[in-house]
Formats: structure tokens, sequence, C-alpha cells
């Protein structure tokens, strides 16, 4: 049975979806634009499966779902916020503090985490501060290197915004449609995120990567656009402990084209 749960870490209320009993627990991470629902035939099939020694937990992150925008610092264990002024938006590292503070809140042992995209990023961050809490990692087409295409056309959109011709309400529409056609469609659809989105598509977690010393799963569809194939060979070569496969005819949702596949590949590395 799933149950849906929010808890308030470091001045953050986060949602959650949680299902299934046992000693290890896997925490299911979203991308960008997502919520904790995507996970939600993943969880329940594993929940029907012979591989049920598994607490599931999905989040959403600060923003997303039913957990609001992060109006706060996330604090580290000295109560320290992590970022230095909010208003300049939350970074990879805010997000990797919160789930931290997630486990350690419910008092999670044996923690797998499973992150798509974005939460790919989360999990990489999360995994490379953080060692001793972390297991195993599973990156779903996941995200990691610096999107600088994505930064700029970011940055020509936080001037446009400021121009009084694209602030006149007839305008409104003209102004998406062509910020959708630069390629920000992730920066319009959410507004109050996009100093956020910003941070995190400009940041790049190589050096990240070569920390994370716990056995790590890699797997990329094969016609992912977003997180090309050539962005899992890469991490591989860079996290010393990963293993790397292709999900054939399966694109960024690649869990979701393929799900019986993903989750063998899930199954035999859990």
């Amino acid at each position: 049975m799933v149950m849906g749960n929010q808890v308030v870490v470091g001045n953050n209320l986060i949602s959650f979806n949680q299902s299934g009993t046992g000693d290890s627990a896997v925490i299911f991470l979203h991308g960008w634009r997502s919520q904790k629902e995507v996970w939600g035939s993943v969880c329940r099939r594993i929940g029907e499966s012979e591989n049920r020694s598994f607490k599931l937990y999905a989040l959403d992150l600060p923003g997303f779902g039913g957990s609001p925008a992060p109006t706060k610092q996330p604090l580290d264990k000295l109560g320290t916020p992590q970022s230095t002024n909010i208003e300049e938006g939350w970074g990879v590292g805010d997000y990797a503090e919160t789930v931290k503070g997630f486990i350690e809140k419910l008092e999670l042992k044996n923690v797998i985490i499973v992150g798509h995209s974005f939460g790919g990023r989360v999990g990489v961050k999360l995994a490379s501060k953080y060692p001793s809490i972390i297991s195993k990692l599973v990156l779903v087409d996941s995200a990691g290197f610096a999107n600088q295409t994505a930064k700029k056309s970011a940055i020509g959109i936080i001037a446009k915004i400021a121009k009084p011709f694209f602030k006149a309400k007839f305008m409104q529409g003209l102004r998406h449609k062509i910020y959708n056609t630069i390629g920000a469609e992730d920066y319009v659809a959410t507004p109050n995120l996009q100093k956020t989105f910003v941070n995190v598509v400009s940041e790049d977690l190589s050096k990240d990567m070569e920390k994370i010393i716990c056995p790590t799963l890699i797997i990329t569809g094969e016609n992912d656009k977003d997180t090309p194939v050539e962005f899992g060979k890469r991490m591989q070569t860079i996290i010393h402990n990963s293993k790397f496969v292709i999900l054939p005819g399966s694109g960024h949702f690649s869990f979701l084209d393929k799900p019986e596949d993903f989750l063998k590949i899930l199954y035999e590395f859990m």
C-alpha cells in the first residue's frame, strides 16, 4: 500500500509517497518539472514482485509536486545555511542537503538512491559528499555536466523579461513561444525556480563524480536526446565503481519506456 506523507526538513515541507517494508530504503528522485508520481509504476511493480524487502520512498523535491518552492536555506549539521542568499536560488548542493535531512529525519539505513535526470544530479552530489549514508547509487538518464547552452538561453531570458515590450499583456503568449523556441522550456515552465534552474544547469559535477565510492549503476535510454548516451559513457569513466547500461528503444524516461527491462537491471543491482 502506498502512503502519502509530509515531513519538515531543514525548514522546508517535503511531500513523499511511502510503500514496502524491509531493512533497506530506496529513495526515488524525480527530474526537473516532474514529481514523485512518475515513479508510481516502478514502486508498484517492486511491491508486487518477489523483491519486497525494501522500503520505497518517492520524494517531491522542493518546488515540485506537493513540496512548496524553497523559501529558506536548508541547514547543515551545525545549523549553518547552505546558500548565502535564498534570493539567489538553490543549487544542487541545497537539494542534496534536503535529501540527507530526509534520510536522517526518518532514520533510514542501507539507503539506495535512484535519481532520474535532475534527480541524478542530486544523487551524485549526495553520494560524493556523504558516502557513509549512501550504500548504492542508480543514475537514470542522469544529468550532471554543465549545460552552457541552457545557461546562456536562461540568462538571455532574464534580460528580455526586463524589457517593457515583453511586459505588455498582449505579448505574454508570444513571449513564451519565443522562449520555448530558443530552448528554455524548463526555465519558462518553473517561474518560481528560474534562478535555481540556472544554478543547477550551470554546475558541472565531474569532480563530485570522482569522489563517489559506492557501487553505481548508470542507465541511459538509447534514444535519449536530453541526456544522451555519451553522458552515461562519460560518467562511467569518471565514477570508479560503476556499471553502464543502455536501454534499447527508450528515450529520456527509459524506466517508463522499457519498464520490464529497467526493473530487471535494477533488481540485479539492488
